[in-house]
């Protein structure tokens, strides 16, 4: 679990987060609106199995509730923990927060393990396996072998030979599916309407049983596995994990296995290997039932879930071969030599990062240790961020902008690793960052084991294992699936979070080793490109390996002090303490906002008894509350958890007037977050987080967790946004350095899709501005410039409000007062900013950018057909993509193979339905764009003359299965609440409505919808063409050209001309082609 400030919001609290402003915290994070995550590290589609993922599949896989015991002892506050189904013996730990959902786990004879998961109240059944093997299990002369297989088992089975037959099956019954590859196992899931789910089983299980993995095949899967590999190489993660495994152990497994065209084919045959015959021998080598996890969660009584996967999964093959697990790897052999391991990597990232990271190995696998978590402890109090840590000296110090600090699980080895984010200046003054380092290691080290820490760690995973949310059944499946591979099935669900069997020695022993000696230092900034003279072979990263500077080791040594640690008392104590205090650290206090109220608010729980997971929407507080126009509530009577989600939307003229504003009101917003950091680091380990940042009408406070001390939380953060009347120049020098990065990243280093569809947004859309003009602003932007930025964004405002979960309305009433009374607003505006769209012009047009990225090879084509909003409009779009989708995908990538990405989606908003059409490609971006124009000139035919009746009513139904699931926690709900709040259309039966008229909607009617609006649309492609040195692949010999587009653009320039020139439309216009709107208001 890494202690970081955005990563713990992202992964220790995603459960407990308010969904609102998604979108906009999200791009807050990206550009640094709050202190920054860790970049991922691992290679490989899912990556590797570290703790701090397992706690985000555990948040994923604990769900629903345990009965009325469960509900009465939730009612009463009390802690008892709820057990599961009973199965020979086995009781499985789940939370207090399951209802209807029971668990039962068995073997078959095969060896197979299983765990099943009935819900009558599902609304989508699900199931996922798990195979223990992975790259580490695959011949090192063939990396990415167990890649390759895995993407060869989608291709066909002898029951089911149409490789596209399996795909299109779960979504023609709205269901969806994907599986991931990883160091130590491979995983598969999917999900499906429940009435569909024994057909997709009998699809799935044959996967395992008699996949095809045909010759015919393996040249197109391999194209796939390199046309992915070709997506992430300038992917600063995989980079960095690249230079790790380049100092592996010959003699041990540890290797790069991705998979691309040179390790997969080429090389394989030039030797003489053919790679059809090896990914043959690789499955029926590897796939064996012993290996395997199945996790399966339908509507189904535990005992019809059994004779379902009994009936499909007996007969997969049991070879009598076990994989190897953790340690196993290697024997004796460690994964990284020591030697191998310590010492200087520089490293020149493809983002403008700057970073250094202390990583020690570790002596053992830890994963099996899942008990003790003996990293734990050195996670807590390295990573926290309250007064006197150690983020805090060295943001004080300007060397740092964020820290996390942890443990970190490979397949086959672990290390701890303490990774600063480091600031201009902290690029000059590693070494005595490192002494911050060092000096902090050793008071933790000397002083006496804090047993209080541990004891208030422990209290914190309970409550969050108790009350964790629910997730969807996709999650929930694959999380078991992989957790089965990993920890005892009793404790599937809670052996990543909770810490039942703390060990002090082990955890001591741990933390003695967390010294100058045999550390391994990655230093990254982009100024080491002439330093750095070794380039990785895979990914084409810069780096160079050198031993440690002797002036840096003799500096640590000393800062880390001698003698014996882990004393109870005495000099060194003493010592550690004074040398600490002289920067301002000292260890942390205990956790003020560990919630001690978890009872239900009593109306909630009068009305348990009748709920249904078919909701209402809020409905506005019947007395008014000064200074906010609308206060919507929803009292919890469904999910039953000690929680609450509460959101301000604070509209006002200030941040919507042009690119600076908004950049301002970004700033701000980050500057307050910054200030509060040290006090609210409590509540977000405690499980209460919150967010402030700035929208394209306004700024947006959200806080959600547990309800207990909401309130005190959002009383602090409202009353330093009235009285952030100025920012401190040290708080400006860490926002600013964060944006800067983030907005030059978006500005340079975006993959192609995503530079494609940030720039179509920003084309087309009013109150979007862009990365390009922000930037502009942020460069002339000084701390002065902020002065008076609370009186502009709060003075005059119009306040809207939404509170969900465990508050009653006299809970909401009060809440909403105490903001506005810290809040203060003055007046509201004459008029709200309204984002307005632009009409795409009839016929179509392409719109040509140049790429920004010098190392990306791959371009991309976005096609957008624009049609007016409507119910009827959005019916038949999402049948349009729903039927095509598939066949966009098979056709173009699996057959044509034209890139890894390739996605056709609908796009709504408030005046437009979209059908959204993407391909990232080495190709030329013109032939690919003429690739799409034959597909709909001959699918638009095939709609017309050979859709059948029952096809179309299949995707119906499917679409109608995905419009009426509910809500699996109260987050999602709150989103959905939100979602229309935000855009001010309050119309909370709106979903219910569309499930209605898609009911409505024939064959006769979607086939006009089609000739009349589909084919009628406006098109605008915007293609991106690479500016790399590397050549792509070049167009077939004898490919057509693609058909003369109405009009060209060419750059920004001629975009503008038509921003300029174009018909806008704001929310409530009705749209038609041909009509004049009115003349658009900014305010």
């Amino acid at each position: 679990l890494k202690c970081s400030s955005m990563a713990l919001a992202r992964r220790l609290h995603a459960s407990l987060r308010p969904a609102a402003g998604a979108a906009v915290a999200q791009q807050q994070a990206a550009l640094g609106g709050g202190p920054e995550a860790r970049q991922p590290r691992g290679h490989g589609r899912m990556d590797v199995a570290r703790s701090r993922v397992m706690l985000g599949a555990a948040a994923g896989v604990v769900a629903g509730m345990c009965g009325e015991a469960g509900r009465r002892n939730l009612a009463s506050g009390g802690f008892a923990a709820c057990a599961g189904a009973p199965a020979g013996g086995l009781e499985i730990d789940k939370p207090e927060t399951h209802r209807s959902r029971a668990y039962q786990h068995f073997s078959l004879p095969n060896g197979m393990k299983v765990i099943l998961a009935s819900d009558a109240n599902c609304d989508k059944a699900a199931a996922a396996l798990a195979v223990g093997v992975g790259r580490l299990h695959e011949p090192k002369d063939m990396p990415g072998l167990a890649h390759f297989c895995e993407h060869m088992l989608f291709l066909g089975t002898e029951e089911f030979p149409d490789e596209a037959e399996y795909k299109r099956f779960l979504k023609g019954h709205g269901g969806k599916c994907n599986a991931a590859t990883s160091d130590s196992y491979t995983v598969y899931m999917f999900d499906v309407a429940p009435d569909h789910f024994s057909g997709v089983l009998d699809r799935f299980s044959n996967f395992f049983l008699t996949p095809l993995l045909t010759p015919s095949a393996t040249e197109r899967e391999i194209n796939a596995v390199d046309s992915e590999h070709s997506m992430r190489i300038t992917d600063d993660g995989r980079r960095s994990y690249a230079s790790l495994l380049l100092d592996a152990n010959p003699a041990h497994p540890l290797h790069w296995g991705s998979g691309n065209a040179q390790s997969l084919r080429d090389a394989p045959l030039a030797r003489g290997t053919d790679p059809h015959k090896e990914v043959l021998a690789f499955y029926k080598k590897h796939y064996t039932a012993e290996d395997m996890t199945l996790a399966v969660l339908g509507r189904e009584p535990l005992p019809e879930l059994r004779r379902l996967v009994e009936a499909r999964f007996s007969g997969v093959q049991s070879t009598g071969h076990r994989a190897l697990r953790g340690d196993e790897h290697g024997g004796d052999e460690p994964a990284i030599l020591p030697e191998n391991f310590s010492g200087l990597v520089l490293r020149v990232p493809s983002k403008d990062t700057r970073s250094v990271a202390f990583t020690w190995q570790l002596p053992s696998w830890q994963v099996p240790l899942w008990e003790s978590k003996p990293g734990a402890y050195a996670e807590h109090f390295v990573g926290h961020e309250g007064e006197g840590s150690l983020l805090s000296a060295l943001k004080a110090a300007g060397y740092a902008t964020s820290l996390s600090a942890g443990v970190d699980e490979f397949g086959c080895f672990s290390h701890f690793e303490v990774k600063v984010t480091l600031t201009e200046k902290g690029l000059d003054h590693v070494e005595d960052v490192g002494n911050f380092v060092f000096t902090y290691l050793r008071l933790l080290q000397s002083t006496p084991f804090q047993a209080w820490a541990i004891g208030e760690m422990q209290d914190i995973r309970e409550v969050r294992f108790r009350f964790a949310d629910d997730r969807q059944p996709y999650d929930l499946v694959g999380g078991l699936a992989k957790n089965l591979q990993l920890y005892p099935p009793q404790h599937v669900l809670s052996a990543p979070i909770k810490m039942p069997s703390p060990d002090r020695r082990a955890t001591e022993e741990m933390l003695s080793r967390l010294t100058p000696e045999g550390v391994r230092v990655e230093f990254v900034a982009k100024r080491f490109a002439d330093r750095c003279k070794d380039v990785d072979p895979w990914y084409g990263g810069q780096y160079s390996r050198l031993p440690l500077e002797d002036s840096w080791t003799k500096s640590w040594a000393k800062a880390a002090g001698s003698g014996s640690r882990l004393v109870a008392a005495g000099a060194e104590q003493r010592a550690a303490e004074r040398e600490a205090a002289k920067n301002g650290m000292k260890l942390h206090r205990p956790n003020p906002f560990i919630p001690k109220d978890l009872s239900l608010r009593e109306r909630a729980i009068s009305s348990a008894a009748t709920s249904s997971a078919a909701v209402t929407g809020p409905e506005v507080l019947s007395e008014p509350i000064p200074g906010i126009a609308k206060v919507y509530h929803r009292q919890d009577s469904h999910f039953l958890q000690p929680k609450a989600s509460v959101a301000f939307r604070i509209h006002g003229p200030a941040a919507a007037a042009d690119a600076a504003s908004y950049l301002r009101s970004q700033v701000w917003c980050s500057a307050v977050m910054e200030e509060l950091n040290e006090y609210s680091y409590d509540a977000r380990i405690a499980g209460l987080s919150y967010h402030l940042g700035a929208a394209p009408t306004g700024i947006e406070l959200s806080v959600g967790g547990f309800s207990d001390k909401l309130p005190v939380l959002l009383k602090i953060v409202t009353q330093k946004m009235r009285d952030s009347n100025t920012v401190a120049p040290g708080t400006f020098r860490i926002v600013q350095d964060r944006y800067q990065r983030g907005l030059k990243n978006l500005a340079l280093k975006q993959r192609p899709c995503d530079f494609a569809g940030r720039k179509a947004r920003e084309l087309m859309s009013s109150l979007s501005f862009s990365v390009e003009d922000r930037l502009a602003a942020l460069e002339k932007l000084s701390p002065s410039d902020l002065d008076g930025e609370n009186g502009r964004l709060l003075d005059t405002c119009h306040i809207e409000a939404l509170l969900t979960g465990n508050l009653a309305p006299t809970d909401a009433a009060g809440i909403s007062a105490a903001a506005s009374s810290e809040l203060k607003p003055q007046a509201a505006p004459d008029a709200l900013a309204l984002p307005a769209e632009a009409q795409l012009p009839q016929g179509s047009s392409v719109w040509n950018l140049k790429g920004t990225n010098p190392e990306e090879r791959n371009n991309c084509v976005r096609l957008e057909m624009q049609m007016p909003a409507s119910m009827d409009n959005y019916v038949y779009t999402m049948l349009f993509v729903r039927i095509l989708s598939p066949k966009f995908f098979e056709s173009l990538r699996t057959k044509q193979q034209l890139g890894y990405i390739v996605q056709m989606a609908p796009s709504e908003s408030d005046n437009f339905m979209s059908v959204i059409c993407y391909i990232q490609t080495e190709y030329p971006a013109d032939y690919v764009r003429s690739r799409i124009d034959s597909f709909f000139t001959e699918h638009f035919e095939w709609l017309e003359k050979e859709l059948e009746e029952a096809e179309f009513l299949r995707q119906r139904s499917g679409i109608i299965s995905n419009l009426a699931e509910a809500p699996k926690s109260l987050s999602e709900e709150f989103d959905r609440y939100w979602s229309e709040i935000v855009p001010q259309r309050y119309d909370f039966g709106r979903r219910a409505r569309k499930g209605e008229a898609m009911e409505a909607a024939d064959l006769a009617g979607f086939r006009k919808f089609v000739q009349d609006r589909v084919m009628a649309a406006p098109r605008l492609y915007v293609e991106v063409h690479s500016i790399s040195e590397k050549p792509g692949k070049a167009e077939p010999e004898g490919a057509e050209s693609p058909r003369a587009p109405d009009r060209t653009w060419e750059g920004e320039e001629d975009a503008r001309h038509f921003r300029d020139g174009a018909r806008w439309f704001s929310k409530g216009q009705p749209v038609e082609l041909g009509a004049s709107p009115p003349r658009l208001s900014r305010l």
